[in-house]
């Protein structure tokens, strides 16, 4: 690789092999990354979701999914995404953007160690045995995973072998001198490097393979640790650009906490290096018992540089968190404008958080249909026109949310899901597609029911209303168990549903008896109201059939079969 070829002189024979090492390099680190991201990547940000109660497992949660990603660029853009989304707060997001600095770290300890790279080719080959020869999937997945590893120590031996013979010019190593003066734009072109290609792996691989070769000192390389981390912050405030407040704050956070370690650790520049070297020299001689090289001190100093970052800023967060709120305040027009307030693009590539999204969205739509059916009933007792709007209001309300559901469904990649999945959408439409239908019902025909009793100057019997109320309140009661069994994702409620329409059917029968005797006696109200009666009665039986059949297409996904135990009926 480093033979000088025809046509190129020394120089730019060893410029050019250190270019397609660091191009190996880079393509290592994204192989590995795509592997680890396709085993565990929908898990993980599921276990971001749920396992962030507190700012302590917070900051283990980060730590944890970012040693499985070694990315934490893509893990501080998955916290954007969830803040957005509302799944966590923003103290949550800081404290996962504080683990997911430390988790990076654990690539790069391991490339600090020149020993292993002699193993990379090994380790290339046994990688791309696997992802081309294996037959289970997982083994293939693994076989990515240490593909892209080798590659990482392949291209870290072409950057280490190319700078090497540089040293033999007599300004190289001037000019490593000269640059070691001026920190200040070590840091800047490092985290402009950072941000450009995503990634503080890069930088810092550069930076050990110079060490490797003798190419630079540790003061050199410190300000431009500094800067890759920095730089990585950047990748976040581009995925925030278009999100909500929740998700900018997230991502400004991160880059306002690794500003305030830089300002603190700036003006003692000189000091904390010589610290750091001297906790080096103690860690590596005395407790690992290795050789102490730049290239091990370039690792260690990331990694310390990201603890001192967690160690200062977690017990300050709840103050961080009123400082990002009052810097990015909540936009006047998030309280005007209606529309989706928990629809994120970020989940899109994850189908088990896209659907948790509109899941909540369905909440939301269910909750505004259970007002809407609850006024309903008061326009039989009074005709009010301002009633008549604020039901319409809510309709249109709901077919916003229903249209952005829909939409946001529509962009769902159907190759990244498994087939469960697929049913799974199939299934949250049909339940979208049911409460709207059942907010139309009520802002169409029942509506117009009630101005068609009022035009009339009909009154229901005594008996009778107190039937259509008796109905009401059953169908109000459907709909509260069905959204709690939704939100709750429980078997148990769906079976007191299905219990329950049972003893409901039962119920409306028996009313429907007694209507047609009152007219079979002849009393006024009940001939001048019977169709109204008779089709607000069939409405809200459908009501009830529309609400079973949605928690039906949900939650049968877990239990395709449900069996009504005596027990479970009893108790109902």
């Amino acid at each position: 690789w480093h033979s000088q070829s025809p046509g190129l002189n020394f120089m730019q024979s060893h410029f050019l092999s250190f270019i397609g090492g660091l191009a190996f390099f880079f393509y290592g680190l994204y192989a590995m990354h795509l592997g680890l991201h396709t085993f565990a990547g929908d898990r993980l940000k599921g276990i971001i979701a749920r396992t962030t109660q507190s700012r302590m497992r917070s900051f283990l949660t980060g730590i944890i999914v970012t040693f499985f990603l070694q990315s934490s660029s893509a893990v501080t853009v998955m916290t954007v995404g969830l803040a957005s989304s509302g799944l966590i707060t923003l103290a949550q997001s800081m404290a996962i953007s504080l683990g997911a600095g430390i988790g990076t770290t654990f690539v790069v300890l391991i490339i600090s160690v020149k020993s292993i790279m002699e193993y990379g080719i090994v380790i290339l080959i046994l990688g791309m045995s696997l992802k081309f020869f294996a037959l289970r999937q997982k083994t293939k997945i693994l076989g990515e995973v240490l593909f892209g590893f080798g590659f990482v120590f392949f291209g870290l031996n072409m950057m280490s072998g190319a700078t090497e013979p540089l040293k033999s010019y007599p300004f190289i190593p001037d000019i490593f001198h000269f640059i070691e003066n001026y920190p200040i734009w070590n840091f800047v072109i490092a985290a402009i490097i950072t941000a450009l290609v995503h990634s503080s792996g890069v930088v810092l691989g550069i930076l050990i393979s110079l060490a490797y070769a003798g190419s630079i000192t540790l003061p050199l390389a410190v300000p431009m640790i500094l800067g890759a981390n920095m730089g990585t912050t950047f990748t976040a405030i581009m995925a925030g650009v278009k999100s909500k407040p929740e998700g900018q704050r997230t991502a400004w956070a991160n880059l306002l906490l690794r500003v305030g370690a830089v300002l603190i650790i700036a003006p003692f520049l000189g000091f904390a290096t010589n610290q750091a070297h001297n906790l080096n020299v103690f860690l590596l001689e005395n407790i690992f018992h290795h050789d102490v090289t730049v290239s091990s001190e370039i690792a260690l100093c990331h990694l310390y540089f990201n603890l001192f970052v967690a160690i200062v800023f977690l017990p300050l967060l709840p103050f961080g968190e009123k400082i990002v709120c009052w810097l990015i305040p909540t936009r006047k027009d998030e309280t005007t404008v209606f529309g989706p307030r928990y629809l994120d693009d970020h989940a899109l590539s994850t189908p088990s958080l896209a659907f948790a999204q509109v899941n909540r969205e369905l909440l939301r739509m269910g909750e505004i249909v259970q007002d809407m059916f609850k006024k309903i009933i008061d326009l039989f007792v009074k005709y009010d026109l301002d009633l008549v709007e604020n039901i319409e209001s809510s309709d249109h309300k709901v077919d916003t949310l229903y249209r952005a559901i829909k939409f946001y469904m529509a962009r769902l990649s159907f190759q990244n899901m498994k087939g469960e999945e697929v049913n799974y959408s199939i299934h949250l439409m049909t339940a979208v597609n049911e409460l709207e239908n059942i907010g139309d019902t009520i802002d169409k025909h029942l509506v117009r029911l009630t101005l068609k009793k009022w035009n009339r100057g009909a009154t229901f019997s005594e008996e009778g209303w107190q039937e259509l109320l008796e109905m009401h309140k059953g169908t109000a009661h459907m709909m509260e168990l069905a959204l709690a069994a939704l939100a709750s994702s429980s078997e148990e409620l769906a079976r007191k549903m299905r219990h329950y329409q049972q003893l409901y059917a039962e119920r409306e029968g028996q009313i429907k008896i007694s209507h047609l005797k009152r007219l079979n006696q002849g009393l006024k109200e009940s001939i001048e109201t019977s169709s109204i009666h008779l089709e607000l009665q069939a409405i809200f039986y459908r009501i009830n059939l529309s609400l079973l059949t949605m928690v039906n297409h949900l939650i049968p996904v877990l239990n395709p079969n449900p069996v009504f135990d005596e027990e479970s009926t009893n108790s109902n």
